[in-house]
């Protein structure tokens, strides 16, 4: 399988505070149960490499087992009690992401209380910018974002709108951030009688830029 793991070093193109953690790196032939369990081993005692753990992939087809693979992370740790979430971003373009996962406990002292929720759906052909400034928009209003995504081309534009919606709190100096929790809910489309699987999205607040 084509996952690899290492331990995190700063390098010059990085921030200059200590970075410690593990990376993983996705493709597209990879399974998402492989991952996952990468990803689920640094919350081990013993780990070597713990959290954070920064989730690297390429084009849809890997950012989609990339998700997945944080999906099933989740769910496994929540059942330990141990909360993860992730935090978008691009690396060298808009089709390189990186998904920064760290425990929940370690955001928990700059989340910020949403005063209401805003649900919404992106699909494969939805623009990731205007998806992004609907995110965005709806932080600055201090609300919450529910996004539920079918499919491979859908979650790579649901991750790609909140790398830019994270890019807009930057270039506007807007003092908020957003962090996700992403897991697997059933569905019911109009005219379908049986249920299908969509990656739901939990967008969350933080009242400052979360720097990792």
């Amino acid at each position: 399988l084509g996952v690899g793991m290492e331990g995190y070093h700063h390098t010059d193109t990085e921030p200059s505070h200590e970075l410690v953690g593990r990376r993983i790196f996705v493709k597209g032939d990879d399974t998402a149960q492989y991952a996952s369990r990468k990803i689920s081993m640094a919350a081990l005692p013993d780990a070597k490499h713990g959290f954070p753990v920064r989730v690297m992939a390429k084009r849809s087809g890997a950012v989609n087992v990339a998700v997945k693979a944080v999906a099933i992370a989740t769910a496994e740790l929540a059942e330990k009690d141990d909360p993860i979430v992730c935090m978008p971003s691009f690396r060298e373009n808009r089709n390189e992401i990186s998904l920064y996962v760290e425990r929940l406990e370690k955001l928990r002292p700059v989340a910020l209380e949403p005063v209401a929720e805003n649900d919404f759906m992106i699909g494969a052909r939805t623009e990731p910018r205007i998806a992004a400034g609907a995110i965005a928009n709806a932080a600055r209003e201090k609300k919450n974002t529910i996004i539920q995504a079918i499919g491979r081309d859908a979650v790579f534009n649901t991750v790609r709108a909140l790398a830019i919606a994270r890019e807009y709190f930057v270039d506007h100096k807007d003092n908020v951030d957003i962090y996700v929790r992403t897991e697997f809910v059933h569905v019911r489309l109009d005219g379908r009688e049986q249920e299908t699987t969509a990656v739901k999205f939990s967008v969350f607040l933080a009242k400052e830029k979360i720097v990792f």
